[in-house]
């Protein structure tokens, strides 16, 4: 019974334990830190987004081939393939820096760039237009290398656009159309990369102010654009450039004289109107700044061809390079004469014809052009005798060689070799027309027997001496014969001249 009593009636005691904790259990209670809890662990975060710089891209590449008006031939339809599978367009495998596409093939987000656009062997014709949108070329900024097809094999038409100076990585710009118009936009200072430009065919106005900008720009190439004008800004001529190519432009202006061309490969401005002369310095280029002795030469081709207002004399520097293959001053005005030494070991073609040059071909020239199978030196003012080594050059003999024209006059007898026809007077082979030396006038003939008798007549002589007298000297006879002459004319100043002597 005190047992029940206590349960059912407690006492003071558990009275005040109950009031206790329910004024604890009202207070507020600090909450405890996450890593005080057990709790289970949290779910793994949502992936994130990978960037769309890569479907950006493979879109901007579907734009240019739809703009330009071409497709792959080797693929049936261009939209069931990657474009990184495109025949003529390369991607950069970013996970190892390869060209080599990844294991389970192009088409992960993030894992590529396109590196190059070359349209070339796999895609067809390009007939369209050069796009101007930015967003294509915004979708290209990894581009290297953009190459719209050569020249003959593309009708693309429009103009470059200035939006391509988004492609900030470019190291090679091809550009060639026989349609391709309008002006160069100055744009080219946006290019640190930046190594080869080849632009043509259709273009006009002038080359811009920075088109060698570059800090890493080594070719240019605007040949074949005849309504291109201006001069060849003077950042081009640095020593870092190894080709400047300009033939059939009309670009004037004259190239600098401290001219500093080290690397210079070669060097065409054929058909062009520059002016002036051409400086030392263009063939005396090195491949980099030290003593000619231990640095070999690099100049490989001088193609002056119908540069009419070109004058001067050629630099004897450009006789003497190991390097050169091609030299050609053809229908220019340059003047002077070959120089004594002629060493160019590597040359395949000399044209100095219809030009002001003069003088003899050096002896040298034989052995100094062992190489040489092209030789044009007609129509100029070359003469002299023509060194026999010319027929022993091996190249020349299946050749072409032409010596002689107007205004050329070599010298008889021609090297024995140039009987089979080695050099030629012009392109229908014929025979070289030499100038046979003078020959010294003969003595007059002795006296007849008849005009010896009148003589001894005059003389007083009779016939007995005329064997001995007639058998001496021709000029004893002829000194008499006047002596005979001027004592009938003393004495008969009147006689005609023709009755002196019948």
């Amino acid at each position: 019974e005190e047992m029940h009593h206590s349960v059912d009636a407690p006492g003071p005691q558990f009275n005040r334990m109950m009031h206790l904790f329910l004024v604890c259990s009202s207070a507020q209670v600090p909450a405890v830190p996450p890593a005080a809890k057990t709790a289970p662990p949290a779910p793994a975060p949502a992936p994130v987004a990978a960037p769309q710089v890569p479907d950006l891209q493979c879109k901007a590449v579907r734009g240019l081939y739809a703009a330009v008006g071409t497709v792959d031939t080797r693929v049936s339809d261009m939209l069931s393939v990657h474009c990184c599978d495109l025949s003529d367009v390369r991607c950069n495998n970013l996970a190892d820096r390869t060209h080599n596409a990844p294991a389970g093939g192009w088409g992960a987000p993030g894992t590529f760039e396109v590196e190059r656009v070359k349209l070339r062997g796999g895609a067809s014709k390009p007939e369209g237009t050069l796009p101007s949108a930015a967003s294509i070329w915004d979708g290209l900024k990894s581009l290297s290398e953009l190459d719209l097809g050569k020249d003959s094999k593309s009708d693309l038409s429009g103009t470059i656009p200035p939006a391509i100076a988004a492609l900030a990585k470019l190291e090679e710009l091809q550009l060639e159309s026989e349609t391709l118009s309008g002006t160069i936009p100055p744009i080219f200072d946006k290019f640190p990369y930046l190594e080869e430009i080849r632009l043509g065919d259709r273009l006009s106005g002038t080359l811009p102010a920075n088109f060698c900008a570059g800090p890493a720009l080594t070719e240019i190439d605007v040949s074949v654009n005849p309504d291109l004008s201006g001069t060849i800004p003077a950042s081009c001529f640095n020593s870092r450039m190894e080709k400047i190519v300009i033939s059939g432009t009309r670009i004037s202006g004259t190239i600098p004289a401290a001219i500093g061309m080290r690397k210079l490969e070669r060097f065409e401005a054929a058909e062009t109107n520059l002016q002036g002369t051409v400086p030392p310095g263009i063939c005396v280029t090195r491949a980099k700044a030290c003593p000619a002795t231990r640095c070999p030469a690099t100049l490989e081709e001088l193609d002056f061809t119908r540069t009419e207002d070109l004058e001067g004399t050629i630099p004897p520097s450009c006789f003497t390079l190991a390097s050169l293959k091609a030299m050609s001053f053809s229908r220019t005005k340059v003047e002077g004469t070959l120089p004594p030494l002629i060493s160019l070991p590597s040359l395949t073609a000399l044209d100095l014809s219809n030009t002001e040059m003069s003088g003899s071909i050096p002896d040298s020239a034989g052995a100094g052009m062992p190489k040489v199978k092209y030789l044009e030196l007609s129509r100029s003012k070359f003469g002299g005798t023509i060194p026999a080594s010319l027929a022993d050059i091996k190249p020349l003999q299946n050749g072409v060689c032409k010596l002689d024209g107007d205004g050329s006059e070599f010298k008889c007898p021609l090297p024995t070799g140039f009987a089979k026809g080695i050099c030629t007077s012009n392109s229908k082979g014929e025979p070289i027309d030499c100038e046979e030396p003078p020959q010294p006038s003969p003595p007059p003939p002795p006296p007849s027997l008849p005009e010896a008798n009148v003589v001894l007549r005059m003389l007083g002589l009779g016939s007995e001496q005329l064997v001995p007298l007639y058998m001496g000297s021709a000029a004893v006879l002829a000194v008499l014969a006047f002596c005979c002459v001027y004592m009938r004319r003393s004495s008969d100043p009147e006689a005609p001249t023709k009755a002196m002597l019948p």
